[in-house]
């Protein structure tokens, strides 16, 4: 680095000794989290409804190949089990490469699973491969495969909290849309619980989805500055927790509630796990070593400080960016589904869809109605929200067809797509041919334009 004084600044920035304990307690939290939601996985029968289906609609970039029961239970029980040896800090660098490829690789076995919170325990647990947090109550420290330490360079947690703070504020510029801005979604999904026990009058009153709505946005927008002040930091964590805790009550949401607990809990002091009440805090001051004076800063390498400048960069720039990518393409998001994943787009639209495939052959040039009852199954239903999948439908209806010596001209879709309550429409003009397309990252000029809003 050429500046000497920024370069000085620099290492004092990233590099300052900081109380390791914030980073045992997210160890053991974050691994145990991401355990618990494969667990759930399994228990709920997701790797049977992947093994029922005879396609599976992967993602563009990442077109995986299918799994055979034997190996994606593996992929669950090792994924499982990973997360649990991070959680004790076991053999921690190979346990977070494992949870790493784990949860990547089932996430990206079908795009019609696609959950914002599984995404975001992809992104921890490749970050988890990186940081040093089995150098504190671990068990690699009591095997001596590790050298114990008190402290983690400050940059670790600027890390995670940069992570946290990018998925709130884009969470909150995403409900910045007409259909939000008019309490549309959750008029819906509260609606359909007003048979609750007790709190069903009160979940379908009219004024509570406009209440909701806008309390979310400005959450999403205002919570990491006001965490970050000390002065207000209590105050916003209480709110976040009512926030997160009633999403639990409302929508359940799986683990990703105690999840952003944990995360929004990294902006209080380093120390905070230390004053925890009752056996939280008392492990905590037993087993993790207090820092002292004599903690100084480790000095880095120029190579090693160039390293972790750069790999902060690029990891800021990518996480800002991918959210953004749906500016580049043309109509609505919520429509076309074009920039709509990997965006924090959390619970902005209910979609009610249908397809029906009309299939016309190069030999007579009759058409007919594709049966999908072969070719999809229950669980892939909601395929018919994205373009990219409708397309795909359409060349395995040709693969089908060629092989029975049917040879397709032309494959056509009747769709109708409603958005956020309006009145359904075609999202794809009956007569275009979809065989004339390919899935790709370009824009869906195919597609037609969305609802007003």
């Amino acid at each position: 680095m050429p500046f000497p004084y920024l370069t000085t600044r620099l290492r004092a920035a990233l590099f300052r000794p900081i109380d390791i304990a914030w980073l045992v307690l997210f160890r053991i939290g974050a691994g145990v989290l991401i355990a618990t939601e494969h667990l759930g996985a399994v228990i709920m029968g997701h790797p049977q409804q992947y093994l029922a289906a005879r396609h599976h609609f992967t993602y563009l970039l990442a077109p995986l190949p299918d799994l055979s029961a034997p190996a994606l239970y593996a992929f669950y029980a090792a994924t499982i089990g990973a997360g649990l040896a991070v959680a004790a800090g076991w053999h921690y660098r190979l346990a977070a490469a494992v949870l790493t490829v784990g949860t990547w690789w089932i996430f990206l076995l079908d795009s019609t699973g696609y959950i914002n919170h599984h995404y975001l325990f992809c992104l921890i647990a490749g970050l988890l491969l990186v940081l040093p947090a089995h150098r504190a109550a671990s068990l690699d420290g009591r095997a001596g495969r590790v050298t114990p330490s008190p402290t983690a360079p400050a940059w670790t947690r600027y890390l995670l909290l940069g992570q946290v703070s990018i998925v709130y504020f884009f969470a909150g510029l995403a409900k910045l849309n007409p259909d939000w801005l008019a309490a549309r979604p959750l008029t819906i999904w509260l609606g359909h619980k007003g048979n609750w026990w007790l709190i069903g009058p009160l979940l379908t009153t009219a004024w509570l989805p406009w209440l909701m709505s806008y309390a979310g946005l400005l959450l999403d927008l205002f919570i990491t500055p006001l965490l970050l002040w000390r002065r207000t930091r209590p105050w916003a964590y209480g709110a976040a927790a009512f926030f997160h805790l009633s999403n639990v009550a409302i929508f359940g949401l799986g683990t990703f509630p105690w999840f952003s607990l944990l995360m929004t809990a990294l902006f209080f002091d380093p120390d905070f796990p230390r004053h925890l009440p009752g056996a939280v805090g008392r492990w905590f001051r037993q087993r993790v070593p207090q820092p002292t004076a004599a903690d100084v800063i480790t000095i880095p390498s120029p190579l090693l400080l160039r390293t972790v400048v750069l790999g902060l960069t690029v990891y800021a720039a990518v996480q800002i960016a991918v959210p953004l990518r749906h500016f580049l393409y043309p109509g609505e998001v919520h429509w076309t589904e074009q920039g709509h994943n990997f965006a924090w787009h959390m619970m902005l639209r209910n979609k009610d869809s249908n397809a029906q495939f009309r299939v016309r052959f190069a030999a007579d040039g009759h058409e007919e109605v594709a049966d999908l009852s072969q070719l999809l199954s229950p669980r892939q239903r909601k395929f018919a929200d994205f373009p990219d999948n409708l397309l795909r439908v359409a060349h395995w209806l040709a693969e089908d067809y060629r092989a029975q010596g049917r040879p397709l001209a032309a494959v056509y879709v009747d769709s109708q797509v409603s958005l956020n309550g309006r009145p359904a429409k075609p999202f794809i003009a009956p007569d275009v041919n979809l065989l004339d397309y390919e899935p790709t990252l370009a824009p869906a000029a195919w597609l037609t334009a969305a609802p007003p809003l």
